[in-house]
């Protein structure tokens, strides 16, 4: 057997690289076994992959690490649901995580076909519970984004002359300075609305 053939064919650089068939890998694994010096060689093609990976990745934006570690956070709070530590709703959120928890406030009862029972409210973030047997009028936000995630019922959104047909489980984000209004197809709806200042 020709090693130094072998070894030229770049089928180590395959190998370490988990682009070779399961046959093909079975092969260079019986080769490496049959021949020790083809592990020093492996070794090598790895750490010289490991080396070219490292001088040419691309660092990842400062900010991202507080995004992907504030997600995870959000993610842990929406499984405890605790009314006094509440997540922010996302396109993630398990409408039925906020189902129970809303289970336990007892009857909610309309005031001209509208409840609306704050459940979150500080300097950065407000988060309202909105039941509502009548559409929400058009309006316009320039100084905080608004999102809601929809609990029980259907609803037309209608965002910068663009319609969205909405049910228990969407989530919407709104832009800033766009109209945006809803329309019940259902008798009611109920939602969190979001709204978080900029």
């Amino acid at each position: 057997m020709n090693l130094k053939t072998y070894i030229e064919s770049g089928v180590l650089e395959l190998y370490a690289l988990a682009l070779l068939s399961e046959s093909e890998k079975v092969e260079v694994e019986q080769m490496l076994a049959a021949y020790p010096e083809l592990g020093k060689e492996l070794d090598k093609v790895q750490a010289s992959i490991e080396k070219q990976a490292m001088a040419t990745a691309i660092q990842p934006p400062s900010y991202l690490k507080k995004i992907v570690l504030d997600s995870i956070d959000n993610l842990q709070k929406e499984k405890a649901m605790d009314i006094d530590d509440l997540p922010l709703i996302n396109k993630f959120s398990v409408h039925q995580n906020w189902l129970n928890l809303i289970g336990g406030f007892g009857q909610l009862d309309l005031v001209d076909g509208r409840h609306v029972k704050v459940l979150r409210q500080d300097d950065k973030v407000t988060q309202l519970l909105v039941v509502s047997e009548t559409d929400i009028e058009e309006e316009v936000h320039q100084d905080e984004y608004e999102s809601f995630l929809i609990l029980k019922g259907e609803c037309r959104c209608t965002v910068a002359g663009e319609v969205r047909l909405m049910k228990a489980g969407d989530f919407m984000e709104i832009p800033l300075y766009e109209p945006h209004a809803v329309e019940l197809v259902s008798p009611q709806v109920m939602a969190v609305l979001q709204h978080i200042k900029r």
